[in-house]
């Protein structure tokens, strides 16, 4: 069944190139979307999508960008759900039954604070329930907007290279810039750290 699901998606893509974009971003959200999150398979998705890329059929720059709104979108919608209906969220059946993956996203948000956004964002088990936590826990919007941009941007690139990569070394990307993308993409969260610490100056727990 997932197989098919792939299948559907890629054949989709490539019916429909005009509306590829806007599938893409359906996709990145969809799969960010609390509790749908935790069903839909979002890191194969994004490699059969990588796959697409490197096979020409979908164009980097664009899809990256399509992917990172989608991802934004998802976790936006999530936050705002949690921030609007707080603790009657946990009396619904789906998350009775599911405490623990609460339990794990409120020590993780105590833990990390408004960072939690952002290093979650790279964590599958918690990364769809993350954005409804700091909702519910009613964590500031000012601050929340910011940090759900940047996750959006870096987990967009970080989980479609895999499968650009893997599925072949399209022209689309200079060879060299293969090599070094693992490094830039580290390189570039431990930037994203610093600036985020040089401007909230204030404990995670306060946040």
């Amino acid at each position: 069944m997932f197989a098919e699901f792939l299948a559907f998606i890629t054949q989709l893509i490539q019916q429909y190139p005009t509306w590829a974009g806007s599938i893409v971003f359906i996709v990145a959200m969809v799969e960010s979307l609390a509790v749908i999150g935790f069903i839909v398979p979002g890191v194969a998705i994004m490699f059969a999508i990588g796959a697409l890329i490197s096979q020409g059929s979908l164009e980097l720059i664009s899809t990256i960008i399509w992917a990172a709104a989608g991802a934004s979108t998802g976790d936006g919608l999530s936050y705002f759900l949690g921030y609007h209906y707080k603790e009657k969220l946990y009396q619904l059946r789906w998350f009775k039954r599911h405490q623990n993956l609460l339990d794990d996203g409120h020590h993780f948000f105590e833990k990390y604070g408004v960072y939690s956004i952002l290093i979650g964002r790279f964590i599958g088990p918690i990364r769809a329930i993350i954005p409804l936590i700091a909702g519910i826990l009613g964590m500031p919007i000012k601050h929340y907007i910011p940090i759900n941009i940047i996750a959006s941007a870096l987990w967009a690139p970080a989980y479609l290279f895999p499968g650009i990569i893997i599925a072949g070394t399209a022209s689309i990307i200079p060879d060299r810039w293969l090599s070094f993308w693992p490094i830039t993409l580290l390189i570039g969260i431990i930037v994203v750290i610093s600036v985020l610490v040089r401007l909230y100056k204030c404990p995670a727990d306060r946040l």
